[in-house]
């Protein structure tokens, strides 16, 4: 059930889609102040954020039906009617690149990275609202369901409506996910800051908060997305969700980007191998959580717990790799 908050005539708008509406604005307008603040032009954020969703909109609605063509007549109705069916969030990550190459290609910002940088916390704060919306409407599903009555309630779980009747109470797979972007958006914004008095040995410091944010998101989508009983597959693959492939992979590239820096600003040492090898252990930790997941239900509680402290492992690692591209003797003389 989608409750209505206003409804006149054919006009119908449910609370999802103002609580969606809200997080919008608020995330435009942390992003604005962060981005005009640090001598950027107005226009380019309010040019950026009508293209980021002109372009993330369709491509969302685009992978959902690559993976669900069952809940579509076709894909040309999938892309333009939006009554039903739903989206596949990481596509605004690429509608969102593309919307900022096209600001930079217009003349209204010299760099996509530096516009994308003010642009990651409002980003982050968005899709926390974005996911809360889901306790205003029936999309808030998860395969793990919670029966000790202590935990029968947010932050823990939330209850539904079974094709019975009966009240079940699974956990709150986008609840959590909307605290957690919370302090994503929080963590951002500090970053966002303490970036700037952290130079890079080689090279410009642009793109490292948008860099931040995909790390962040990715790593929180990587172990949430293994919750749901919604998933999106590939048609080859029902093992990984896309989103979980889509997650590792960005996570893995961030990686080689830094790593790639690091070796070139350092030269390659025992320090490479270390992170490299914490990386792994926590890409194969997570693989492993994720089968063992599957294969037994009840399982749940130790396998997510590890799979946290593994997909933690794989945030820390590219982090490192990223303060090892920093100019320490710069840093210190700046504070």
């Amino acid at each position: 059930m989608n409750p209505i908050a206003i409804s006149t005539g054919s006009t119908v708008i449910y609370w999802s889609a103002v609580v969606i509406a809200l997080g919008i604005a608020a995330g435009f307008a942390l992003s604005y102040s962060l981005y005009i603040s640090h001598g950027g032009r107005a226009a380019a954020m309010w040019l950026l954020l009508p293209l980021a969703l002109l372009f993330s909109v369709p491509l969302c609605r685009a992978i959902h039906w690559y993976c669900h063509p069952e809940q579509y007549t076709s894909f040309i109705r999938a892309i333009t009617d939006y009554s039903t069916g739903s989206y596949c969030l990481p596509g605004a990550l690429l509608g969102t690149w593309l919307a900022a190459l096209i600001v930079k290609k217009l003349g209204f910002e010299r760099s996509a990275a530096r516009l994308l940088d003010a642009f990651a916390p409002g980003a982050a704060l968005a899709v926390a609202f974005i996911r809360l919306s889901a306790l205003f409407n029936s999309s808030c599903r998860s395969k793990i369901t919670v029966t000790t009555p202590a935990l029968q309630h947010l932050p823990i779980a939330s209850g539904i409506t079974s094709s019975t009747g009966a009240v079940e109470y699974r956990f709150a797979t986008f609840f959590v996910e909307f605290l957690l972007m919370l302090i994503a958006a929080a963590v951002l914004l500090e970053f966002f800051y303490r970036c700037r008095k952290r130079p890079m040995k080689r090279g410009s410091s642009d793109g490292n908060t948008a860099r931040y944010f995909l790390l962040l998101y990715s790593a929180i989508e990587l172990l949430l997305d293994s919750t749901r009983n919604d998933s999106s597959f590939m048609k080859f693959n029902g093992f990984v969700s896309i989103v979980q492939m889509i997650c590792a992979i960005c996570i893995g590239a961030l990686l080689i980007y830094y790593s790639r820096r690091s070796v070139k600003a350092n030269g390659l040492g025992a320090r490479h191998w270390v992170i490299w090898a914490v990386w792994f252990v926590g890409l194969a930790g997570t693989g492993a959580s994720e089968y063992l997941v599957q294969r037994h239900g009840n399982w749940y509680l130790g396998c997510y717990a590890a799979m946290t402290v593994c997909c933690t492992l794989m945030a820390i690692a590219v982090y490192r790799m990223y303060l090892s591209c920093c100019d320490e003797t710069a840093i210190s003389v700046l504070e």
